[in-house]
């Protein structure tokens, strides 16, 4: 059967909602999670992301619909995502809860998880991409080269409904590794990214959106 790698990048189907908003001026980006993409009080990855957009796409209109609540979970998004991603029209859309659902028994995450995929795929104007954050939890699995079970549950989802996903965890990790940043900067409080650790986060899914904006051979090179 098929298993997941640690890999930070899976690129499995193209952005290609994102590439038509973007041909027509006008690109709705949504993010779903916890208080990890939640910006209210502080700033976190998803206000580099919108930066790399508003800059390299000088010329068009770019709405955000940040619907990340901290302390909530997939089993709330699934009641939220119609009120706050789908009728707010979102073309992209980040979803965040391999933390938040850590401690959900399996069963229970997966029908959450495949609920709120499956409800923004009937959609059908949405591209989608995983995003996975990092806890302590998930140290001695990543560290021994094993895929912690809550991002290994969600690439399962990822791998049957084609949906792309980036490790922002594994990025940040190897970047402490490499002594590019130290934990502390990372992960100030154990969990939540202070600006240099959420830069690292965004820094993963920038080259994530540059590999399949920029470089894809399917977007005719109209981004270039």
């Amino acid at each position: 059967g098929w298993e997941p790698i640690m890999e930070i990048y899976r690129h499995r189907s193209g952005l290609i909602k994102t590439i038509q908003a973007i041909g027509k001026g006008k690109l709705t980006i949504g993010f779903i999670g916890g208080s990890i993409t939640d910006t209210r009080d502080a700033v976190r990855w998803p206000e580099y992301v919108i930066g790399w957009f508003v800059e390299r796409f000088p010329d068009i209109t770019i709405c955000v619909e940040n619907a990340a609540i901290g302390a909530t979970g997939s089993d709330l998004a699934v009641f939220r995502a119609q009120r706050d991603l789908i009728d707010r029209e979102c073309d992209l859309v980040f979803i965040e809860y391999a933390v938040n659902d850590n401690d959900v028994e399996a069963d229970r995450r997966m029908r959450t998880r495949e609920g709120l995929i499956r409800k923004l795929l009937r959609y059908g104007a949405c591209d989608l991409v995983l995003v996975y954050t990092y806890c302590q939890d998930m140290y001695q699995d990543m560290m021994q080269g094993v895929v912690p079970p809550s991002v290994g549950d969600f690439e399962r989802l990822g791998e049957h409904y084609g949906i792309g996903s980036v490790w922002m965890g594994l990025y940040a990790l190897e970047e402490v590794k490499k002594g590019r940043m130290r934990w502390e900067e990372w992960l100030p409080d154990g969990l939540h990214p202070d600006s240099r650790g959420s830069l690292s986060y965004a820094q993963s899914v920038i080259s994530y959106l540059e590999e399949e904006l920029l470089r894809n051979p399917a977007t005719g090179g109209i981004f270039v």
